[in-house]
């Protein structure tokens, strides 16, 4: 019975054996067909279904290993940073992540009718504009009041100028940092790939062999796992409904059937019934 760690040439046969991997998938078939024979949660189309899916996912992997055996070069960069340099993905998810706020903030910005209800400090770019126009504005009428006080008071146009600077300078500190941020995203996946690159040259076959096989097993299991959560998410979806439905109790009945027949009553005297 071939398995998995078997697929890899052999010092016997170092040409490899391609045909172990169609022999691999209709072993693990059966085997798996057997394993949940006597469980009722997924029917036999969907433990087929589910493996169907694994195997086309992996064929190039299954064959790969077949041809050339346990290389490092199988290890997918996501999987070797999450064991060696989890620090990286973190940093990673951080820098995206306020990049995906900040570019929400924007968005938002530019849609009609916006309010700025968080006070974050971002502008429309209608507003950026009309701003930069009253600031030039503002700082002429400054310079021309200085001169002749008949323009105005020149400390008013200055407070002018100074609050609209503000307001300019709170909103191109959020531009500043999305563009910061976009520059850090590209060092650290060009840093990030050059340790993935030098974390492969240290791995050995055996060790890959390790992380490879571990890795084709947690994706069978997640493979029945999502059929598994599509039925979670119905039985819950029916639950639900039936909550929605049923969840009124016997004393809320009864107390709105007797205020709809005092309102009934009332009713009815209006009319001159009673």
């Amino acid at each position: 019975m071939p398995l998995i760690e078997d697929l890899a040439p052999d010092a016997a046969n170092q040409q490899g054996k391609p045909n172990n991997v169609y022999a691999l998938r209709a072993t693990l078939l059966d085997s798996i067909e057997r394993t949940f024979a006597g469980q009722h949660l997924l029917n036999r189309y969907q433990i087929r279904g589910a493996f169907a899916n694994y195997y086309n996912q992996l064929k190039a992997d299954f064959k790969s290993i077949a041809a050339s055996g346990w290389g490092p070069e199988l290890i997918p960069d996501e999987d070797i940073l999450q064991s060696q340099f989890p620090q990286v993905l973190a940093k990673l998810e951080s820098q995206h992540g306020r990049l995906a706020e900040l570019q929400a903030l924007f968005a938002a910005a530019g849609e009609e009718d916006f309010e700025d209800s968080d006070d974050t400090g971002v502008l429309p770019p209608d507003d950026v504009k009309a701003l930069k126009a009253n600031l030039k504005e503002a700082k002429g009428m400054m310079k021309l009041a200085k001169r002749d006080s008949s323009f105005g008071d020149s400390d008013h146009f200055r407070r002018e100028a100074e609050r609209i600077e503000a307001q300019l300078a709170r909103h191109k500190k959020l531009e500043d940092e999305a563009k910061k941020l976009k520059a850090e995203i590209k060092t650290t996946e060009k840093s990030r790939d050059q340790l993935v690159e030098e974390a492969r040259l240290k791995i050995s076959n055996d060790e890959a062999r390790l992380v490879i096989v571990e890795r084709l097993g947690k994706l069978l299991f997640d493979s029945y796992r999502q059929y598994l959560r599509a039925d979670q998410r119905a039985c819950i979806a029916a639950i639900e409904n039936l909550w929605g439905k049923y969840a009124i109790t016997a004393k809320q009945i009864e107390a709105e059937r007797d205020q709809a027949a005092i309102e009934l009553q009332a009713f009815l005297r209006e009319l001159g019934y009673e």
